[in-house]
Formats: C-alpha cells, structure tokens, sequence
C-alpha cells in the first residue's frame, strides 16, 4: 500500500506538473486544477487538509471543492472505476453511485490479479 502510495504521489506530481505556474513557489497553484486531479484519482474530500498541510492558508478550498466534484465526476464514469480498479488502485467511497462503483472497481481488480 506504501508502494501505491507513492505511486500515487509520482501520478499526481505528473499531473501537476503540466499546469505549474512560473512561480517558483509549489503552492502558487490553480487550486480549481488541483481538485481536478485529485476527484480523477479518486480522493475523497479530506485530500484539501493534505494541500492545507502543506500550503495553509494559500489553498483556496472553494476552487478545490469545485474542481474535485468535476474530476470525482469523470473518475465515477464506469468505464473509469473499471479502469482504476484495474491498474490496482483503492475506491475510497466517493461515488455516488457507490454500490456499481465498488462492483466495477472489484471487475477491474479482478482483472488486475488475473494479468
């Protein structure tokens, strides 16, 4: 699971990376973009206080909210879950569809095991 983790951390870093600002600080971001990339990865709402942690008072968390609804609603696609599910990741719950979600997600894992 450390393993995903960091995996994760890699994924997101790559994520972010095509929308850095030229500022040089890491938190100077388009906080809209980075709740993208974290509702895509499938991260539940909690992920903000990880960005408040490290950037504080620079997070704008209404931008993030706005922008983790969008990527939660392009990760809870079906064709996604099975995808995520697939390549080995956790759901974490936040789909509202969450009974067809926890199925295909446990369809792409069992893909997963099977490779």
């Amino acid at each position: 699971s450390r393993m995903i983790m960091r995996l994760s951390v890699i994924v997101f870093a790559v994520l972010l990376g095509g929308c850095a600002s030229h500022s040089d600080d890491p938190c100077e971001k388009v906080w809209s973009e980075v709740g993208e990339a974290d509702g895509k990865l499938g991260f539940t709402a909690e992920r903000v206080e990880f960005h408040q942690a490290q950037c504080g008072e620079k997070v704008d968390a209404e931008l993030w909210k706005q922008g983790h609804q969008k990527g939660l609603a392009w990760y809870c696609r079906p064709e996604h879950l099975y995808l995520a599910g697939r390549s080995g990741g956790e759901y974490r719950g936040v789909c509202p569809n969450d009974v067809q979600a926890r199925r295909l997600f446990a369809q792409g894992r069992q893909g997963w095991t099977d490779q």
